[in-house]
């Protein structure tokens, strides 16, 4: 079996791609990190991607759809991490990489897709918050949903409190999602969710303590 490779866009400090490398040690031989690419000159994540010695391609904000194109192009990745990237993926882009780009998203979808998600949470005075890995489609923030992980909001809560909780979420699922990808435990057909090559509607939940 041939290893898969996979590609990570970021915009910012890059937190989920050194978690998410640094947790690869057990899919070594299922699926390398091969480069990454930020639409950010001044992201942090590109520091960390020098740290890692990973290939990572620095676009300033133009032409950026048709940069990125050839970035895939050139890497021809199995799987598309986005990991805190702040652009829409153009739809032809989504169709082309179909069942092979994922999200990570701050809310528990389908509630609060873009942004500002924890202000809303607090201003809802939601009891539950949480993050979600999710296959992309053209739809924002509506691809299925592959896995979530929820936490009660703390008594005093602000939306500092609820971002760092939100990040240990992320931090604990986003490999977890990875994984099952590189195991060929889940993939996406025609905007439907297979697990095991049996379809889920229900969202799997992973309750973060």
């Amino acid at each position: 079996m041939s290893i898969k490779k996979s590609v990570v866009l970021f915009s910012g400090n890059g937190s989920n791609l050194k978690n998410l490398i640094e947790k690869s040690e057990d899919i070594k031989d299922k699926l390398k990190y091969v480069a990454a690419f930020t639409n950010n000159p001044k992201a942090g994540g590109i520091n960390i991607c020098h740290s890692l010695d990973l290939d990572v391609c620095i676009n300033n904000d133009k032409n950026i759809d048709s940069e990125l194109l050839v970035f895939l192009k050139k890497h021809n990745p199995d799987l598309i991490i986005l990991a805190g990237y702040m652009k829409i993926i153009p739809a032809e882009i989504v169709d082309e990489y179909a069942g092979k780009i994922i999200n990570i998203h701050p809310s528990l979808l389908p509630k609060y897709p873009g942004l500002n998600t924890h202000a809303k949470v607090l201003a809802n005075k939601d009891a539950n918050h949480g993050a979600t890995v999710h296959f992309v489609t053209r739809d924002l923030d509506q691809g299925p949903i592959i896995l979530q992980g929820k936490f009660n909001v703390p008594v005093d809560s602000n939306e500092s409190t609820l971002k760092n909780l939100t990040h240990q979420s992320e931090y604990v699922i986003y490999p977890i999602a990875v994984k099952w990808f590189a195991d060929g435990v889940i993939k996406m057909n025609d905007g439907q969710l297979y697990v095991n090559n049996k379809a889920i509607d229900s969202p799997i939940l992973l309750l973060i303590d």
